[in-house]
């Protein structure tokens, strides 16, 4: 494990530029580099059903657009002096971010939480509880209701709070 690899997992909602922010702030203060991934989940129940002229956005188009998001996440680690790579794949997600994070030997994971709630989750599933589940290594939770805080209240008093993550042990 990297302890100087932080790797941030972004889907693009709004609470993803709060991950990039704290993904940075803690790699600048650990003097850590940065990996920001997206996975971007194929529509595989549409495919072969209509023809493709009836779907708008292409795989090109698609592209585009996830690399000019990624290149503005990049651009908060930049700002703070952040060593940053970013990387795209088409796949299921939480596989995706368990086997970067293995593969480059993360020493942390960020991604946020939409705060879908218990049903939702039940029916259609939580990234982050997946990621949670299966990582091996320290996982930060960024919840969405931070983002809106942070958009709500730009100059807001910062406050620490100490989480307890088992297996690690931290002297406060």
């Amino acid at each position: 494990m990297n302890t100087k690899l932080v790797l941030a997992a972004v889907d693009f909602s709004p609470v993803s530029d709060e991950v990039c922010r704290v993904a940075a702030d803690l790699a600048a203060k650990i003097g850590a580099t940065a990996l920001i991934l997206h996975v971007s989940e194929p529509e595989v129940d549409y495919v072969g059903v209509a023809p493709p002229e009836l779907f708008p956005i292409t795989e090109d188009t698609a592209a585009k657009v996830i690399e000019g998001r990624l290149r503005a996440a990049r651009e908060i680690f930049e700002s703070r002096s952040v060593s940053t790579e970013v990387l795209h794949f088409w796949g299921p997600i939480v596989g995706t971010i368990i086997s970067e994070a293995e593969r480059t030997g993360a020493g942390m994971l960020v991604l946020g939480s939409h705060g879908h709630g218990a049903f939702y989750n039940l029916i259609v599933g939580s990234v982050a509880e997946g990621v949670i589940r299966h990582s091996k290594v320290p996982v930060l939770v960024v919840p969405s209701h931070a983002a809106e805080k942070v958009s709500s209240e730009e100059h807001a008093e910062t406050r620490q709070t100490a989480v307890p993550v088992q297996g690690v042990h931290a002297g406060v």
